[in-house]
């Protein structure tokens, strides 16, 4: 079964005018509409109004309001900045005539200079992990619920160090996941990009969450949502669909807020991306 195509399809957005397009919410199980869907559809609608040159290098985005689902989504693209080696682009995604998600896209020609990077941790190597679908539909089975036939990611993944659902226990913010498409797509670069940042804020708030033996759909939490979202693009050749390891760190929890940040590596260690995430983590009022 084709798990991967349906929803690149999805991803697809309409050109409406030459700074103005339409694309339609992704089918997510709490009937919201996924961030890492409206981000990689803004990304689109950013790069399609930039000359092929100049590649994709940051953005910076705030999650203003939960998507509708089943209900379209108009970008507004507003080209704040032309230089000859910079350009800026931002990005208003609107449903009933208010802003659900704003983005700032910044795009580079490349330049030659000095280069290092922070190595990749030792991690076990994703032929030595469980896979995550199979790990969460066991523990379903073992509190006497089914699986859904359907899965809702196109990636397989495969946690280093998961919380346990049937006893948890406080853990390190410090942990990560390998993931891939499950199966191969064509390799248009900006397409593969886009399905990094799809990705990116999967499961990124959980490692502010596991100090406290809690995961997002604990029941003492009323809310748990992004509030904003960052990444940096430092290579060009990559593929998401060959394995790429996600360190993530919950780096600082507070204030009924989380802090996060994130690196993406390839099998060979070079670190492709750079991640950071601010979330709520809203507790109910006790009685």
């Amino acid at each position: 079964m084709n798990t991967v195509q349906p929803i690149i399809d999805a991803l697809a957005i309409e050109r409406l005018d030459n700074l103005l397009f339409r694309g339609d919410p992704n089918d997510w199980p709490n009937k919201h509409v996924f961030g890492g869907h409206i981000l990689a559809q803004a990304m689109e609608a950013a790069t399609l109004t930039v000359e092929p040159a100049y590649k994709l290098h940051s953005l910076h985005c705030y999650f203003l309001r939960p998507g509708i689902a089943g209900q379209p989504i108009i970008y507004d693209v507003d080209p704040i900045r032309n230089g000859r080696s910079f350009v800026t682009r931002r990005v208003v995604a609107i449903q009933n005539g208010e802003a659900i998600f704003t983005i700032s896209v910044s795009f580079h020609v490349g330049e030659s200079g000095v280069e290092h990077q922070i190595d990749m941790p030792e991690v076990p190597m994703p032929e030595d992990l469980e896979d995550d679908e199979a790990y969460y539909a066991r523990v379903l089975r073992a509190f006497g619920k089914q699986p859904k036939d359907k899965p809702f990611m196109p990636f397989e993944m495969r946690s280093i160090d998961r919380m346990d659902l049937e006893n948890p226990a406080p853990k390190s913010p410090e942990t990560g996941y390998w993931f891939k498409l499950k199966e191969e797509i064509s390799g248009d670069q900006a397409l593969h990009g886009r399905l990094m940042a799809y990705i990116s804020d999967f499961a990124f708030l959980s490692a502010n969450l596991r100090p406290h033996a809690m995961i997002p759909r604990d029941p003492r939490l009323k809310t748990v949502a992004s509030l904003d979202h960052a990444m940096w693009f430092h290579r060009e050749n990559f593929r998401v669909d060959d394995w790429i390891f996600y360190r993530t760190d919950g780096y600082w929890t507070g204030k009924g807020r989380g802090l996060a940040r994130g690196a993406l590596y390839d099998r060979a260690g070079r670190l492709l991306a750079s991640t950071a995430q601010e979330a709520l983590l809203r507790m109910k009022k006790e009685d």
